[in-house]
């Protein structure tokens, strides 16, 4: 078994969440070629609803962030934002009505540009479920949102601080395993809610009331 296939394992015996799904997409998506995009260079440790995670991801392999100077035709845009403000990293699933579940749409590894994380979408309903990819957090939260084509629907993410959890961070050492890198903290899981504001006209995230 290569090392990539026993990393998902742990995985899987350690998640049951939405991460060990990120973890799994990634390793589907090396093997269909993609190698360059699932690099473990950590393994994190953590109680709650981010036990476990591999970094390292390289770029290309998330969606990217959007801020276009102006609307798209047929485009609406949903921006979230945490208050108060957070260098999180986003992970959405969105809820398939065909199948009646949530799949993922875009976990980010990296803070987004102006601390919105601006996505681009049909009009229509949308549900979609938050959380973060370097945030722990007690439970993901839940969102319906309409889109407007031209509009933008902001999406207020409100975080409380909730209970202490465990982390171990393992730095891996290739060529000594023996020597690898521990590091044990504790980390604040948030508690964390989500609610869809009034439609505003399309604007670049920096001109936007809550960017400030």
């Amino acid at each position: 078994m290569t090392r990539g296939a026993d990393q998902v394992n742990f995985l899987r015996s350690h998640l049951g969440t939405v991460l060990a799904g990120t973890a799994r997409n990634a390793w589907r998506g090396s093997r269909r070629g993609a190698s360059r995009c699932l690099q473990p260079i950590k393994r994190i440790a953590v109680a709650g609803w981010l036990p476990a995670l591999l970094l390292g991801f390289a770029g290309g392999c998330a969606t990217s962030d959007v801020n276009p100077s102006a609307a798209r035709v047929g485009r609406g845009y949903v921006d979230l934002y945490t208050v108060p403000r957070t260098e999180a990293w986003w992970m959405l699933d969105v809820f398939d009505p065909r199948r009646q579940s949530y799949k993922e749409f875009t976990a980010q590894f990296k803070a987004p540009g102006e601390g919105i994380f601006r996505v681009e979408a049909r009009p229509g309903r949308h549900k979609a479920r938050i959380s973060f990819v370097n945030q722990a957090v007690e439970a993901p939260a839940d969102v319906e949102v309409e889109v407007r084509e031209g509009m933008i629907t902001p999406v207020e993410v409100k975080l409380s601080p909730g209970d202490k959890t465990y982390v171990r961070v393992v730095d891996d050492r290739a060529k000594n395993i023996h020597r690898n890198k521990v590091t044990d903290y504790t980390q604040t899981r948030w508690q964390i809610s989500a609610i869809a504001l009034p439609f505003i006209p399309y604007t670049a995230k920096q001109n936007t009331a809550y960017w400030k």
